[in-house]
């Protein structure tokens, strides 16, 4: 998978999870030279409706797992994006 097709499959992969009120899913960039983990970091960071946890928080971290809260609406309000 290319830089480009793996930054939009993380887009639409983040949006979906949104969409279905999930508030936690886990980034799967593997170990390689780091370019993936620094796109989905910056991806994140530039969002508006998820945040990286913290490592702290995980107990059991994976070096080639990033784990991402979302932060997803009221039901109400989510209705309200499904029509």
């Amino acid at each position: 998978m290319s830089y480009q097709d793996a930054k939009l499959k993380l887009e639409t992969e983040l949006n979906e999870a949104f969409m279905r009120g999930e508030s936690r899913v886990d980034v799967v960039h593997g170990i390689g030279q780091g370019k993936l983990k620094a796109m989905a970091v910056r991806t994140v960071n530039e969002s508006n409706f998820c945040s990286l946890v913290p490592e702290e928080r995980i107990l059991h971290k994976n070096p080639g797992v990033l784990s991402v809260d979302l932060f997803p609406p009221d039901r109400a309000t989510m209705r309200m994006y499904r029509r």
